[in-house]
């Protein structure tokens, strides 16, 4: 029996569909922290500036799309202190918010170990994907300081988060 080209196309295309992709998409942004704003065990608030997702274009460079994409996680949230170390930090919790979406914790350190000019956030497992779908990003930073600061504080948040999909 002759093989009909069409078929096979078609069957390759579905088992193209059914591609598992991962990749990471990395974001980045900088937050200045006035001393004025730090006072020994009070709480305050720091808000990073809107990231741009660039999300479909990053996407479409990995040979998928939105309607694609099962789940993505964060795996990385970094805070470094260009201007120092971070031992004015007590503890933070860092809140991923954008447009219609209710803000959720993504990453917290209840201790901030004393000396480190950069610190790991311990990772909440959720699923960020409506987040990373939206044309921007903003965090908020909860922290609780350890001690006031005489000079102010730049601050450069650095996040990874992996996006699990289908291939086009």
């Amino acid at each position: 029996l002759p093989i009909n080209p069409s078929v096979v196309n078609v069957t390759k295309t579905k088992e193209k569909i059914n591609e598992v992709t991962e990749f990471d998409l990395n974001y980045s942004s900088n937050v200045a922290v006035p001393s004025s704003s730090l006072n020994a065990n009070l709480p305050v608030d720091f808000v990073s500036p809107e990231i741009n997702t660039e999300s479909a274009a990053k996407f479409s460079a990995e040979g998928t799309s939105q309607d694609l994409i099962d789940q993505i996680k964060l795996t990385k949230f970094h805070i470094t202190n260009n201007s120092g170390n971070l031992d004015f930090l007590k503890s933070f919790t860092v809140y991923i918010k954008a447009s219609g979406l209710s803000e959720v914790s993504i990453a917290s350190k209840t201790l901030v170990p004393a000396g480190q000019t950069t610190i790991a956030g311990d990772i909440a497992d959720v699923n960020l994907k409506n987040y990373l779908f939206k044309d921007k990003i903003q965090f908020r930073i909860s922290a609780v300081a350890n001690a006031s600061i005489s000079t102010n504080q730049d601050l450069k948040l650095d996040q990874t988060f992996r996006v699990f999909g289908k291939k086009l």
